[in-house]
């Protein structure tokens, strides 16, 4: 069995029918294969279907099978062979050139640096030590939905069924994640960490920074006057694991909560300054609150390394690609897209828990992987679903 075989086998284990199955393996092959924009033509052309158009078509976009039972597969098989550290959150503008697709409006491309005719959508990526890869999905529809319960749909409802590992989440905040987010993932039991702009509204109940008081201000006010707590800091590089070094400062904060969403939770702002005499580089809201300022560092590292795999991995197998407008389709085609990345992502040799050779692992084709090394995780085991027989 080559490498799509194998990571294919395990994943799509979970669909009913053996057809289906096949017909999954195939559209895979063809994200692999095809050049350029993935079409359904250039799909089943490449995949050795070339009179299977039709059939991959409503295999996508009118067929039955569940896509949230293999993306848990997905993220089990990658936890399983390469170990999981966090589920990172990115945003996806999708370009579309009609107005009737589900979810299109006017939306800011940050790829492209201006508004496009598109729909918003956003990943869970399971992020180790050296693999990412998207496993969850959430498609913005503005009439249903805010971006911030969006964001935090493509990671709950990957992790909701308790099949995966209670990792921390590391993502940007979109607009109203900071009085948001926060109670979804406790209520999820998932830490997180949260880069937010020095414009976000927080309140201090540090007794370490006097003359700030409980008046609510600016997180980027606040670790102004944090200065005098920076301390050095030593962390690898999310992208090429070189060491990096700076300041950084930590202050315990509440931020305001949406209306109905129960009491303010203590959170912690970190910042972070590579020029001790310039403003911070960023600022993290989390969770957290004793995790060292390293660890917190190394977790919003991944976010880093995610851009660079989508970049060179996700555009590359027609992440964007799907050319219908269907709900159930995208989410179809964007499931089987993820595969076809994992299996770039592994590096065409899918590796077992077998193989996985690091300290505490135990060596069997259901091994338990370590916790990420940030102190106060919560963790849950897994085991993978299976079809029917």
């Amino acid at each position: 069995m080559d490498a799509v075989g194998h990571v294919c086998a395990a994943v799509f284990d979970t669909l009913p029918r053996a057809d289906q199955r096949r017909k999954a393996e195939l559209y895979v092959r063809g994200l692999l294969t095809a050049p350029g924009r993935k079409s359904m033509r250039s799909i089943a052309a490449h995949a050795g279907m070339a009179a299977g158009e039709q059939s991959l078509h409503h295999f996508i976009s009118c067929s039955t099978w569940d896509w949230q039972s293999v993306r848990e597969a997905l993220a089990v098989y990658l936890d399983r062979t390469v170990g999981l550290r966090a589920w990172v959150v990115k945003p996806m503008v999708i370009p579309k050139s009609g107005a009737h697709t589900v979810g299109v409006e006017r939306r800011f491309d940050a790829r492209l640096g201006h508004m496009v005719n598109g729909q918003q959508a956003f990943g869970a990526w399971a992020v180790g030590d050296e693999v990412s890869a998207p496993v969850g999905w959430s498609l913005h529809l503005p009439a249903e939905t805010t971006l911030a319960d969006c964001a935090a749909r493509s990671v709950l409802d990957l992790t909701g069924s308790g099949m995966l590992r209670r990792l921390p989440v590391v993502l940007d905040a979109v607009q109203g994640g900071p009085e948001e987010l926060p109670q979804q993932f406790a209520a999820a039991g998932l830490p997180f960490v949260m880069r937010i702009a020095g414009s976000t509204p927080v309140t201090v109940i540090d007794p370490h920074l006097p003359g700030i008081g409980r008046a609510r201000n600016r997180a980027g006010t606040v670790m102004e006057a944090a200065r005098m707590l920076r301390r050095p800091v030593r962390y690898a590089d999310g992208v090429d694991g070189s060491m990096r070094t700076g300041f950084t400062a930590a202050v315990r904060v509440e931020t305001p909560t949406r209306t109905g969403g129960g009491p303010a939770r203590p959170l912690m702002l970190l910042a972070e300054w590579s020029d001790p005499r310039r403003r911070p580089d960023r600022i993290l809201l989390t969770d957290l609150v004793t995790a060292p300022p390293a660890g917190l560092l190394r977790l919003a590292e991944l976010s880093r390394r995610v851009d660079r795999d989508f970049a060179g991995i996700s555009e590359r197998v027609g992440m964007r690609d799907f050319e219908g407008r269907s709900f159930p389709g995208w989410h179809r085609h964007v499931t089987l897209a993820s595969a076809a990345h994992a299996v770039c992502a592994l590096g065409g040799e899918p590796r077992t828990a077998v193989g996985y050779a690091t300290a505490g692992v135990p060596a069997t084709g259901h091994a338990m992987v370590t916790a990420p090394p940030v102190a106060g995780l919560p963790m849950v085991g897994y085991g993978a679903p299976r079809r029917s027989a």
